[in-house]
């Protein structure tokens, strides 16, 4: 909403309102102003809250970012232990490899060396050695190197299996922690990618918010200047009013003054004729009774259809009633409507809801507006000095439709009809 343009405007239509300025079009801005305001203010909450939720988000990427990394830390330690355990391991396993391999050289040599001898079978040593005694000590010697030997290899074979195996469950151990690393590697990068984003949404809240409140300042700026105008306004029609209070009650007391002095001016007329024997003087004739409009159109009706306003219809300017419905006009045609007379520039008020089915000069009557206010309903006003709506614009009861001046004949004030179907219909039987 532009404020200092709507400002401007309001300024200009208080200006041309030199009677009792209007202070329903400037209501309607504030109104405005006030649910911008309050659907901002929403806005704004909406924003702050998503704002927390997401800075929530951001703290929860944190948190399991640093537990992703403490794992990281403890896989990485723990591949390190099992490299260096299968390190040593394949470094025993080769040591057991070389003791099995000189173990074999060695009894491959000793079944050498006795095969040389012609010893290398132990039926042999028996039918050979004339001793027998001697011979069996042999066998049994024989037999033991052969047993420690064949016992030794078994052992280092087995112990080679069992390191063979410890070192597969190692490898895989590795490979296992491999791949768990590679995961939380890949959970860890989208984390990241997740913290990134929710921080990218907060700042750009941030952002947004700060225009928002920006905006909501200067909202409130143009409420206040809002507000004092419609003070102003109210205060001038306060102002107007009272001076008009004032002066129809100096008139008031004038008349009464001046219908004291004729009533005794009529009695010392009555005693002086009765006293001469003369006549009595005729009775004076009552003055014609002035009768004037005082309650103008305003927003109480807004909302209403117009056919349930019957009786509680509120005229478009408040003044003195120059022309009746019906009534014979000077160049001999009646009144269709009625003619109030009212001092140029005053506000002309539309009376009910309605759309401006014609805002234009019209021939007999000068500028001229009619509205449509649905069920057939239509009221006329001509006369204007100024006119601020146009053809399709949409009004409220009380809006101001613009300035009065003077009919195409020179009468000063506003001309007003209410018709149905086409027909003129007597505005007074509908007014209040």
């Amino acid at each position: 909403m532009k404020a200092r343009l709507t400002l401007s405007l309001l300024g200009a239509l208080y200006g041309v309102a030199q009677a009792a300025p209007p202070a329903a079009a400037p209501q309607q801005d504030l109104n405005s102003v006030r649910k911008e305001i309050s659907s901002l203010q929403q806005d704004i909450a909406r924003k702050e809250a998503e704002r927390q939720q997401t800075a929530g988000e951001i703290a929860k990427s944190e948190q399991a970012l640093q537990a992703t990394h403490q794992v990281l830390n403890e896989l990485e330690k723990k591949q390190d232990a099992s490299s260096s355990q299968l390190d040593t391991l394949q470094a025993e396993l080769q040591t057991i490899r070389i003791k099995v391999a000189e173990t074999r050289q060695r009894v491959s040599r000793l079944l050498a060396a006795e095969y040389k001898r012609g010893q290398q079978d132990a039926m042999a040593i028996m039918f050979n050695t004339q001793d027998p005694n001697q011979s069996a000590r042999d066998l049994t010697y024989y037999t033991h190197i052969h047993r420690a030997q064949q016992s030794l290899i078994q052992t280092l074979r087995d112990q080679e299996v069992q390191l063979q195996a410890m070192s597969e469950r190692i490898e895989d151990e590795l490979v296992r922690l491999g791949r768990m690393s590679s995961a939380k590697v890949q959970e860890k990068r989208q984390l990241q990618q997740a913290r990134n984003q929710h921080s990218q949404q907060v700042s750009q809240l941030d952002s947004t918010i700060r225009n928002q409140q920006q905006k909501l300042q200067q909202l409130k700026e143009d409420e206040r200047e809002l507000s004092a105008l419609i003070a102003r306004i109210n205060a001038d029609i306060r102002r107007r009013q009272l001076a008009a209070a004032a002066k129809a009650a100096q008139a008031k007391k004038a008349r009464e003054q001046a219908t004291r002095l004729a009533a005794e001016k009529r009695r010392q007329q009555v005693a002086e004729a009765k006293k001469q024997g003369k006549p009595l003087p005729a009775e004076p004739k009552a003055p014609a009774r002035v009768e004037t409009v005082d309650e103008v159109a305003d927003a109480s009706l807004s909302g209403n259809a117009f056919r349930s306003l019957q009786g509680r219809l509120k005229l478009p300017v408040a003044g003195e009633i120059g022309g009746r419905f019906g009534a014979r006009r000077g160049e001999g045609a009646s009144w269709k409507g009625m003619f109030i007379k009212v001092a140029p520039g005053s506000p002309v008020r539309v009376v009910a809801d309605g759309t401006v089915v014609y805002a234009d000069w019209l021939r007999g009557f000068g500028n001229a507006m009619i509205i449509d206010h649905g069920g057939n309903y239509m009221t006329v006003y001509t006369g204007f000095a100024t006119m601020v709506r146009g053809n399709g614009a949409t009004v409220r009861g009380g809006d101001v439709l613009g300035a009065s001046g003077s009919l195409e004949s020179g009468e000063t004030g506003l001309y007003f009809e209410l018709r149905y179907m086409g027909r003129p219909i007597n505005p007074q039987s509908w007014a209040r």
